[in-house]
């Protein structure tokens, strides 16, 4: 029967059974056979009974549980055993109250880690030193073999701690120091200390310095322990590595990229695509003479893309980590360097430090400064990596461009070439002074660039000075004057300075176009002067002009007439001649009555013309009789829409209206529907625009060939459409007011009209003469 007492076998009071035994070692006995249980000797208190896996009764392991011997608990954690017969504090079982006598190193698979208390853990004495662990070897002794590899693993280090290692305060010191700066807690210092007791540990008894190749040894946190023995002083320069030549001699690695390829060829197939189309010359990391991309060879490419920005300092200073070659091999990235790649904080971070550690370029532009000589900069040699830093005004400018590129509603990607120019610009010559027109054009020139842009961007905003040889025109006509006999080349000069209005007296500046077009007619008879031994142009008679005319006929004569009629004029108006000889010169030419189209030439033409904005321009030359000019110049605010009207404005002369039939005016409203579609965000005021007046800044009118070349295409010009509907209409009325009504012109051009319609009307009577 049930009574209580103390257990025959745990020894704790409480309820025991009629054996002698409280209901938990009852239950044990008759259980023995599962969980490891069986009949022995404890191996703690000596006393025969039911014991666990672990050799200990269950007294013994509720005593353990509750504390009351620290130095058992800490054999219990050592794997140790202690001498037998210590005395057992009593325990009472309390209904209510479990008593827990699992054994310490069994460790249930779901339950929480058990742990020391923490009143206990400071009573556990100080682990001895493990003489297994780093022999002590003798001073002196020669090996003979070479030291095999140790194999360390994290126990070692624990066995140790007991263990005098000479300069092991000051690897202590120096890892507090790296630990403040990389912010790290106890866990790093754990394993930190534990390595750096290995590597000294480790050393040969005649050696104070550590190896960086026996660094490898230890199970982990080699880098940072190679650094930090580096700042202590005790790490020994790298041995070099030495193979014997008949293993070099056959199967090894690649003599390029040092890879294990187990292959007889001395560069792996890597290497081989690597080299195809590449020069050799020095990388700038290693300084081997191979091929290179980014200005490094292939193995530094893939040791800087693996490695990344190496902020944290993991690279090895003395050498690279080899690899496996084949298709063990690590590949490069498409792009080399400077591509996306995985660490993108790192090189956020890196792209960050090295701006801000960039100086403002030396040559920055001054505002004020005058230019003593004149030369183009050199920017064949421009390294786009390494851009000075930019000022805040250059800043601010570049900003404002990519915020204008935004609002005309363009895609940033598509104008990367535009900003790209804008800021080697700015980083090189900066935002104060403003920038030349020819710096910018010899920047485009480089490949990914594009200068059209930030050209018009400068020009807007005012921060743009003019190229002197902007105008392609005027620099033709200064080449022609350079190219031509040298006693004329002075003269001819002088003749285009009083041409654009830039001579000692001023003047209206003609066209760029009129002024190219004057010494390209002149040039021809100063040739042949100068070939008939005319060395001065004072020394020019009108019989000279009358030779030189007398080639050429027609509309070729007249215009060369007007060339040199010019030319003497204003070199008389200069003082460099004492006479003109070409005033008195006249020329009879004959007047070209306009001349109708043929019927068939028109047929059709309206529905061959694919683009609706070359449809409109047909229309408006062939029906409206609107000239090139009144066409590039037509405004969106001259189109009414309400009263189906168009104003042409002429220069000097009074706003002409056209009154738009039908098709025009449907015309007119699908070319504004796909003006609006192609270039919602455009500027430009003008009605027609091409692809590039539309994303001009500047706002110009479209060119003469941009309407008459895709008339062209189908035998059509805009000028001898308009020349067609006025005869045509000249034809059914001999009226010049009406002309002058519908088509806006003057009284002697609608008369011309009626004479070439009505020939009748130009002929004298013959009773009135």
């Amino acid at each position: 029967m049930n009574r209580p007492g103390s257990c025959g076998l745990c020894a704790i009071w409480g309820t025991i059974t009629g054996s002698g035994l409280c209901y938990e070692c009852r239950g044990g006995r008759y259980e023995r056979a599962k969980g490891g249980l069986r009949e022995a000797v404890c191996r703690r208190c000596g006393w025969p009974g039911i014991v666990g896996a672990d050799g200990t009764c269950r007294g013994c392991r509720i005593a353990v549980r509750l504390g009351q011997d620290p130095a058992w608990m800490h054999a219990e954690f050592e794997g140790r055993d202690l001498p037998a017969g210590r005395p057992l504090q009593l325990a009472v079982c309390i209904e209510g109250l479990a008593l827990n006598s699992n054994p310490l190193r069994h460790r249930a698979a779901t339950g929480p880690r058990q742990r020391l208390a923490p009143w206990a853990r400071g009573r556990i004495p100080t682990a001895p030193d493990d003489p297994a662990v780093c022999v002590e070897e003798i001073p002196g002794q020669l090996g003979l073999f070479a030291p095999w590899p140790r194999t360390f693993t994290r126990a070692h280090g624990k066995r140790i701690r007991g263990r005098t290692i000479p300069d092991f305060p000051e690897v202590q010191a120096v890892l507090q120091e790296m630990a403040a700066e990389r912010r790290v807690g106890q866990t790093w210092h754990f394993h930190t200390e534990e390595g750096a007791r290995l590597a000294l540990a480790a050393r040969p008894p005649d050696e104070r310095m550590v190896h960086p190749e026996e660094l490898a040894d230890l199970p982990q946190m080699a880098p940072t322990l190679h650094e930090a023995l580096k700042r202590a002083g005790l790490l020994a320069p790298p041995q070099p590595r030495l193979v014997p030549s008949w293993m070099s001699a056959g199967l090894g690695s690649c003599r390029e990229c040092l890879a294990w390829t187990n292959e007889r060829d001395q560069r792996c197939a890597s290497c081989l695509d690597w080299g195809a189309g590449r020069r050799a010359a020095p990388c700038h990391r290693c300084g081997r003479l191979l091929p290179l991309r980014d200005d490094h060879c292939r193995r530094c490419v893939l040791t800087v893309a693996e490695t990344d920005y190496d902020l944290d300092g993991i690279r090895l200073d003395g050498g690279d980590q080899l690899w496996f070659g084949g298709p063990l091999a690590p590949r490069s990235r498409e792009g080399g360097l400077y591509v996306r790649r995985r660490l993108q904080r790192k090189r956020r971070e890196a792209i960050h430090a090295s701006q801000a550690a960039r100086p403002v370029s030396e040559h920055l532009a001054l505002p004020g400064q005058l230019e003593l000589f004149h030369r183009p900069r050199d920017w064949t040699r421009l390294d786009e990596r390494h851009l000075p830093a930019l000022t805040p005004d250059a800043r601010l400018l570049l900003n404002g461009f990519v915020t204008h590129i935004k609002s005309r509603s363009w895609d940033t990607r598509r104008m990367s070439g535009s900003i790209r120019t804008l800021r080697v610009l700015l980083a090189h010559l900066g935002a104060d002074a403003p920038l030349l027109e020819e710096d910018v054009r010899l920047i485009a020139r480089r490949k990914h660039f594009h200068g059209a842009r930030a050209i018009n961007y400068l020009r807007v905003s005012g921060r743009l000075a003019p190229d002197r040889h902007a105008y392609a025109a005027l620099a033709r006509a200064r080449h022609l004057a350079d190219t031509a006999p040298a006693p004329f080349r002075g003269p001819l000069n002088r003749w285009i300075d009083v041409l654009c209005g830039t001579a000692q007296r001023p003047s209206w500046p003609l066209a760029a176009s009129t002024v190219c077009s004057y010494l390209r007619l002149a040039a021809p008879a100063l040739r042949t002067w100068y070939e008939d031994g005319v060395t001065d142009l004072r020394a020019v008679t009108r019989t000279h002009i009358e030779q030189a005319l007398e080639p050429v006929q027609g509309e070729a004569a007249k215009s060369r007439a007007t060339a040199l009629r010019s030319l003497f004029r204003a070199l008389k108006r200069e003082k460099l001649i004492f006479r003109d000889p070409a005033r008195t010169v006249s020329l009879t030419t004959a007047v070209v009555l306009p001349r109708p189209l043929a019927d068939d030439m028109l047929r059709g033409t309206l529905d061959r013309v694919p683009n609706s904005r070359d449809r409109l321009s047909f229309v408006l030359a062939a029906v409206h009789a609107l000239s090139t000019h009144d066409q590039r110049h037509l405004l969106l605010d001259d189109l009414d829409h309400s009263r189906a009207t168009l104003r042409v404005r002429r220069t000097g002369k009074p706003v002409h209206t056209v009154y738009l039939d039908e098709l025009t005016y449907r015309l007119a409203r699908q070319w504004l529907a796909a003006r609006h579609r192609r270039w919602p965000a455009t500027t430009s005021p003008y009605l027609l625009v091409t692809a590039r007046t539309a994303t001009d800044d500047t706002r110009p009118p479209v060119s003469i060939e941009a309407i008459n070349k895709p008339l062209r295409v189908h035998g059509h010009q805009a000028g001898r459409l308009r020349v067609d509907r006025i005869l045509n209409e000249a034809q059914h009325t001999d009226d010049p007011l009406h002309l002058i009504r519908l088509f806006g012109l003057s009284p002697r051009t609608a008369m011309k009209y009626i004479h070439a319609a009505h020939p009748h009307r130009s002929q004298s009577d013959p009773i009135m003469s």
